[in-house]
């Protein structure tokens, strides 16, 4: 059964559905090595000398969403409709997938590559950056059935929006609050 979780910094209600977890194993995950067909091609990939793209050797690769939130393709096409502003949705999706290994999570890497994964994160913020349509990126990690993973081969996502989210602003006006009156980080207390 689907269940409410209170975001403790914004106060929102979040829904975390533990019906989409259903987990697929090694010998269809879209993410191993061998299996690089069943994704779109890989927009960057830190690989082995002479490896071909979309192909294994890689360490990291970052591929676009087979199901994505946003497309980078395309206009933003706003207009009014009644009372209700619209846009097409302009973005980016990506997914990093931070190893080659089905079953190393990222809590089993060493600092060195647990380094090249942020740094994979960074080589991807600062070409998206690039693009003048984008004003918020986020990077974010669904870990295991609880969070409504449905892959359990490690990854992370990248999602490029053309908007700054209010809870972005909602987020840093919370952690104020609560410094305010706790006189401590709420992000400390949350790790």
């Amino acid at each position: 059964m689907p269940e409410l979780r209170k975001d403790p910094v914004t106060g929102r209600w979040v829904i975390i559905s533990f019906e989409r977890a259903n987990t697929i194993g090694r010998e269809q995950c879209p993410f191993c090595p061998g299996h690089e067909q069943m994704t779109p091609h890989e927009v960057m990939a830190y690989r082995e000398n002479g490896t071909a793209p979309n192909a294994p050797g890689w360490d990291i690769r970052v591929v676009p969403n087979k199901f994505p939130a946003l497309q980078v393709e395309g206009s933003f096409d706003r207009h009014g409709e009644g009372m209700f502003d619209r846009m097409n949705g302009i973005g980016a999706h990506e997914v990093i997938i931070e190893t080659p290994n089905h079953d190393r999570t990222l809590a089993m890497m060493a600092d060195t590559e647990i380094e090249r994964v942020l740094s994979a994160y960074r080589e991807r913020i600062l070409d998206l950056k690039q693009d003048r349509r984008l004003k918020h990126i986020l990077v974010f990690k669904n870990h295991g059935a609880a969070a409504g993973a449905t892959l359990e081969h490690t990854h992370s996502q990248l999602i490029a929006l053309p908007i700054v989210p209010d809870f972005v602003r909602e987020e840093i006006d919370g952690a104020q609050r609560h410094f305010e009156v706790k006189e401590r980080c709420v992000f400390c207390d949350i790790v």
